[in-house]
């Protein structure tokens, strides 16, 4: 008997091939990523070089020359490149070249990942390798065990009895895992670099729940392959039971396409495509759906004629230079209900500078540059009207819309300056039905704005003001006729505000009141000029201290106007806020073109308050308020308000609105909407919503959910039921249920 470093010095220079491996022996592991997917990974090659050194440490080193081997026992290590292994007992065989490790055997990897086995075989070359009683424990908490861990070769790795999970284990063994997943038999193959899985089961609480045959899916060190993805089952009223399967196309390295094909019970199939590519400006994505069928209604009953229809959603961006950039966005459907009927994603999503709604989608061709001190853009536009009174007269085509600031660095009589330009062409066609003529309009428009900031006598900030603006416009009074004509605008004035701070012991809070007085120029062309660009906006708390109110361009506010009100904010030291501004606008004559919706129809407005109270996660509060200026009748209210409480959380929101001043009158005028949560034992919540229209009496929407979520498992069921009418497409509901599993991923269906 030798001690192990001085017999390891004498082994390595009468059996070097034998140290190669027993180096090579420590890649039988497998990394982090391949446990995740329940497989051992290739082998690394053994070292060939001398210097490539393995440090071997244990108790006692036996060379038994008559036998040929070699043999290692008690509290042994073996070191090489980053990775230890550790056993009771190692053999080598120097006849055969067979390496066997038994009894607690450990292997650590670089990333600090441990495999455990009862017993380990590797031959020289490692082209077959064991383990035994194989288990791991990743990084990420992810356990893997197999009875048992061959390598067939150079192309092909096997597991025999496989249990994966990464939720924790329990260590007195008295509580199966939340999840895990077991399987029969599962098999890399590194020349097709795939891994397949054979009599696969999901155990949910260790009671089998899923039970699958066969599936397989690309190596981990494949990074992209092409395959099946996981399909979508569900089952609704108008579609019926629908299968959904898509397919992934790993084009290249730089772009994909996934294929969809959804069967229903009900209606013919839909095929979707999902192209995506990167490039070395920027990237794109195109989202597309099709399919040739009638019309249909809640029950899936069809009716009219069988035709192609589709819908389109894309977006990419793309760098030109360090100043401009350049994109698109694409929303189309083939008609008002297909995306509902359908149950199909994606309208109201940003894809460029401009966002579309739900019922009206928007596509966008654009330029956009910006500096530290300029910002332009470009952007043509084309709306999708999904209610029925959209029409091509009501919804143009802007080609283009551009505009462009310069901020002057140098100041300019103590103060900043601002140089603007701004054009817009509206394209639309005419319909004779509305007996009104509605053509064409264009209109270009050059600005200089000049703004200081100083303070002076007890503390008060004086901040005079001055815009210059020219526009040119060009109307299509009847068809191919055109008018044309230009103004002049301009104002000035001066804000004055006056902060006073009181510090305190545990708050600070500060009331400051604020005047806005100015003076603009008439619109000399008010009766012909046609309003694009404002139609929806009010006098509130955001614009009550605006020289003109109104906002872009179309509109201007002419006259002398005082805007008054008091700003306040209370901050504690611990974190809390709450702030509060109050206050209304005056006006020295009636401004044409200002509906009472706006609040600037008459001389006085009406008053305008709005107020937010933070005070941490238990409790916030937020609110706007407009009340009619003689009597102080509430023209419109917005309140939100959010609490917790133990267990128990809620969100309640009630908005109104006096028909006199509604923007949309199919909009409702009353509306509440409230959230109760409710944590209960053992990671389980439920969440259960409601938005009611209180003018009709009707749930707009309703939902109830069950969730639970621990550390490895997110589990949700829901049910939603809406009660609006879209067409021929009404109230509809739906269950749905998605389960998410750590390092498997979510599935759901509905």
């Amino acid at each position: 008997m030798s001690r192990s470093g001085e017999m390891a010095g004498r082994m390595a220079e009468r059996a070097p091939s034998g140290w190669a491996a027993l180096a090579a022996m420590l890649a039988v592991s497998v990394s982090s990523t391949a446990l995740a997917q329940t497989t051992p990974v290739t082998a690394a090659p053994a070292p060939t070089a001398q210097t490539e050194s393995v440090l071997l440490e244990a108790d006692e080193l036996i060379d038994d020359q008559e036998a040929r081997t070699i043999t290692a026992q008690g509290d042994v290590q073996v070191r090489y490149q980053g990775r230890t292994m550790r056993a009771d007992r190692l053999v080598y065989d120097l006849n055969t070249g067979a390496i066997r490790a038994s009894g607690n055997v450990q292997i650590v990897l670089e990333d600090g990942s441990v495999t455990y086995a009862e017993e380990i075989e590797a031959d020289e070359a490692m082209n077959v390798g064991a383990a035994s009683e194989l288990r791991a424990r990743l990084g990420d908490s992810s356990t893997l065990a197999a009875r048992q861990a061959l390598r067939h070769g150079e192309g092909e790795s096997e597991l025999r009895n496989v249990i994966y999970t990464s939720c924790p284990i329990c260590e007195s063994g008295d509580r199966p895992p939340t999840w895990s997943l077991r399987a029969r038999r599962a098999v890399q193959d590194r020349e097709s670099r795939t891994i397949s899985y054979q009599g696969a089961v999901l155990e949910i609480v260790g009671v089998p729940v899923l039970y699958i045959p066969y599936f397989a899916h690309p190596d981990p060190t494949v990074g992209r392959a092409s395959g099946f993805l996981p399909p979508d089952v569900g089952r609704n009223r108008r579609l019926g039971t629908f299968y959904e399967q898509p397919y992934y196309w790993a084009i290249s390295p730089s772009q994909d396409l996934t294929a969809s094909l959804r069967l229903h019970g009900n209606v013919n199939p839909l095929i979707g495509l999902d192209y995506r590519k990167r490039f070395w400006s920027g990237e794109m994505s195109i989202e597309t759906t099709f399919t040739e069928e009638q019309l249909f209604d809640d029950d899936g009953d069809r009716f009219g004629d069988e035709l192609f229809r589709f819908s389109a959603f894309g977006e990419g961006r793309f760098e030109l230079n360090n100043y401009w950039d350049w994109g698109f966005g694409l929303e189309r459907a083939y008609d008002d209900q297909y995306l509902r009927r359908y149950d199909i994603d994606g309208a109201g999503e940003r894809r460029g500078p401009y966002v579309g709604q739900e019922t009206r989608l928007l596509s966008q061709l654009f330029a956009i540059g910006q500096s530290e001190n300029s910002y332009s853009s470009i952007a043509a536009i084309s709306f999708q009207g999904l209610r029925t009174q959209d029409t091509s007269d009501l919804l143009p085509l802007i080609l283009p819309f551009a505009e462009t600031e310069f901020v002057i660095n140098e100041p300019v009589l103590d103060g900043q300056v601002r140089l603007q330009a701004n054009t817009a062409l509206l394209s639309r066609e005419d319909n004779p039905g509305t007996g009104i003529f509605e053509g064409s309009t264009g209109r270009a428009s050059v600005s200089a704005t000049w703004r200081r900031d100083a303070i002076f006598g007890p503390g008060m900030v004086f901040s005079p003001f001055a815009q210059a603006r020219a526009d040119a416009y060009q109307i299509e009074v009847s068809e191919d006729r055109y008018e044309t004509f230009t103004r002049g605008l301009g104002l000035a004035g001066a804000e004055v505000s006056w902060p006073f701070m009181r510090p305190g012991e545990r708050f600070d809070l500060i009331v400051e009141p604020v005047v806005m007085a100015s003076v603009a120029s008439d619109d000399p062309q008010a009766p012909l000029n046609i309003n694009e660009d404002s139609l929806a906006f009010e006098l509130d708390d955001s614009n009550l201290f605006r020289p003109n109110a109104a906002p872009n361009y179309d509109l201007w506010e002419p006259g002398a106007r005082v805007s008054a009100g008091v700003r306040a904010t209370a901050r504690a030291h611990s974190g809390e806020s709450a702030s509060l501004i109050f206050g209304r606008r005056w006006r020295d004559e009636q401004a044409p073109g200002f509906s009472p919706t706006t609040n600037l129809d008459g001389e006085n407005t009406d008053w305008v308050a709005a107020g937010q109270v933070d005070l941490g996660a238990n409790f916030g509060a937020e609110g706007r308020i407009r009340l009619e200026d003689e009597t102080l009748d509430v023209q419109r209210v917005d309140l939100a308000v959010r609490a917790a409480a133990g267990r128990y959380s809620t969100y309640v929101r009630y908005y109104s609105v006096d028909e006199a001043i509604q923007n949309n009158p199919l909009d409702p005028n009353r509306e509440i909407s409230a959230h109760i949560g409710v944590d209960l034992a053992r990671g389980w919540r439920v969440q259960a919503g409601l938005t009611r229209d209180l003018d009709s009496d009707i749930n707009l929407l309703q939902d109830i959910r069950a969730i639970y979520e621990d550390d490895c498992t997110f589990l949700e069921i829901s049910y939603t039921r809406r009660e609006t009418q879209l067409g021929s497409i009404g109230p509809d509901e739906g269950l749905q249920i998605r389960i998410g599993l750590r390092s498997l991923g979510v599935f759901g269906g509905s």
